[in-house]
């Protein structure tokens, strides 16, 4: 079948009307075919039915996308796994991300972090965010919840954007993934021996059932940790700021915690950081009424899932008082084991900056760019205060 807006390649092009697109595709199929790398790819725009793909182990195997795009690069992470490997894996490193020991982090680790930053631009009056407090932001928590170097934090941030580039850059991403394996091989031999309170040092004694995380595992997981956790969280964080910074009515909550928490789970809703997730069918099935073959390539629409009219009435208006869920995190078995880490991440960031700058404005708010269609936030966000 030819592809709906077959002049758009949803892998290459920006798509800052993402979301306008989706909602014309959706008015013809909840499940239709797009163009992604320039392949025809069926991409899932209802939440109903992307509820259903993501609980379906069977005929929308996570392994079988990822063992393409993933596992050259990062290894046989937990995404390329299924029954008991996947149940042992994630038993062994999910005790870092349980909630009493993310709160434990935030005092003493994220929140100094976020205005280590602020401290660094606080003076200027002006300052383009991305560059100088959401990109470097997600990466300086994971590099200290490591507990790796703190003179580490340029070289990972360049590795960790290779190795989520692999689809696109090949070359480059198997290169970064050898490089990140030589830096952390020696530090992974020194914490078994003489482990700390950092999470390297959890994951290389950690275990279950007689069983620890072999030095490859937790290679895999470190290099699935650094761009999942932190380009994902960057572009979140940018959406966040600029949907408060453009609904003054959402401002006075974010001075709340409890209110803070619905402004950042609305953000996630509103504008998804990975907007399209690229996935495969498995086993030959029918999902909305679309008959799929083994094999055929899929694009999980978690962004359109989140705008789907059936499940959000009005969903382009951003509410903070919906207290609606969302699929920012997936949905099922494979649902994001950081996902409370990365939270908790959000609203200290959101917390502290606007606590810091409370006259925070954008400077030009109809310059800003939201864009992406796998990954999505805004470009640049250049603020006065």
């Amino acid at each position: 079948m030819e592809p709906l807006f077959p002049e758009i390649d949803f892998a290459t092009d920006e798509l800052p009307n993402l979301h306008e697109i989706i909602a014309k595709i959706r008015g013809t199929a909840r499940v239709a075919p797009v163009r992604y790398h320039g392949v025809t790819t069926w991409l899932i725009t209802g939440h109903k039915e992307l509820v259903e793909a993501f609980s379906d182990e069977e005929h929308f195997l996570s392994a079988a996308m990822y063992t393409i795009h993933s596992e050259p690069v990062m290894g046989k992470t937990i995404q390329c796994m299924s029954g008991g490997q996947h149940r042992m894996n994630r038993l062994l490193v999910s005790p870092a991300f349980l909630p009493s020991r993310v709160r434990a982090y935030i005092e003493s680790l994220i929140e100094p972090i976020a205005h280590e930053l602020i401290d660094g631009f606080a003076e200027g009056g002006e300052a383009e965010l991305v560059s100088a407090f959401t990109r470097p932001y997600p990466f300086r928590v994971i590099t200290r919840l490591l507990g790796l170097p703190l003179d580490a934090d340029q070289r990972f941030l360049d590795w960790a954007l290779q190795l989520i580039n692999y689809p696109w850059d090949p070359e480059g991403a198997l290169a970064a993934s050898a490089e990140f394996t030589n830096y952390l091989a020696p530090l992974v031999a020194e914490r078994r021996g003489k482990p700390g309170d950092d999470l390297l040092s959890l994951l290389a004694t950690e275990e279950v059932e007689g069983q620890r995380l072999t030095d490859e595992e937790i290679f895999s997981f470190v290099r699935l940790l650094f761009p999942a956790g932190s380009d994902t969280s960057y572009k979140a964080l940018g959406s966040i700021i600029y949907a408060v910074l453009t609904h003054p009515e959402a401002r006075h909550l974010i001075h709340e915690a409890a209110e803070r928490r619905w402004v950042v789970e609305e953000a996630l809703r509103w504008e998804a950081p990975v907007a399209l997730l690229p996935r495969m069918c498995s086993k030959r099935t029918v999902l909305g009424g679309v008959e799929l073959e083994a094999g055929t390539p899929m694009l999980f629409g978690i962004t359109a899932a989140n705008r789907d009219p059936e499940e959000h009435p009005d969903p382009d208006r951003f509410d903070p008082s919906r207290r609606e869920k969302n699929l920012s995190f997936g949905h099922g078995v494979h649902f994001c084991l950081g996902s409370h880490l990365a939270r908790r991440e959000l609203e200290a960031a959101v917390g502290a900056l606007f606590e810091r700058l409370p006259n925070l404005r954008l400077i030009e708010p109809n310059a800003v760019e939201i864009v992406g269609a796998v990954l999505r936030g805004p470009r640049e966000l250049r603020v006065a205060f």
